[in-house]
């Protein structure tokens, strides 16, 4: 997969009926059409880790934002900018991200995603969830 300067790139994990239901949302959010969320199940997911020398474990427990014009960021730093890039974002939302301190979000999101299989119960994307082709499964 070629990736365009102009998109912001979202990692997760599309098994996890939690991470699905949120990716949903950053698509709904994206009132400008800029995001494109990708499976960390996917072959992009993975070449792109082995590109960069990473293991794909990396996408087992953290959301992972990615700019090609940029580097990589996960958890705090990654949910920081997922939230300033989206134009929908409820202001509640975007306040809470922009004053709360990375490690204090960082506490928080580790504790969610080490729980988040046994605590959440939900559905997964299916195929014929494409939101216009931003979504690569």
């Amino acid at each position: 997969m070629r990736f365009q300067e102009n998109r912001h790139y979202v990692f997760f994990d599309s098994h996890c009926p939690m991470c699905s239901n949120w990716a949903r949302k950053i698509l709904r959010w994206d009132t400008e059409g800029v995001f494109i969320l990708v499976s960390a199940h996917s072959t992009i997911a993975a070449s792109w880790a082995i590109e960069r020398g990473l293991g794909i474990e990396l996408f087992q427990n953290s959301i992972v934002y990615f700019r090609p014009t940029t580097l990589w960021y996960q958890e705090a730093k990654a949910l920081k900018l997922i939230g300033k890039n989206l134009k929908g974002l409820p202001l509640i939302l975007g306040i809470l991200l922009w004053f709360a301190p990375e490690w204090l979000i960082n506490i928080i999101y580790r504790r969610i995603a080490s729980n988040r299989r046994k605590e959440i119960k939900g559905c997964e994307f299916t195929l014929k969830d494409s939101f216009d082709g931003r979504l690569k499964l």
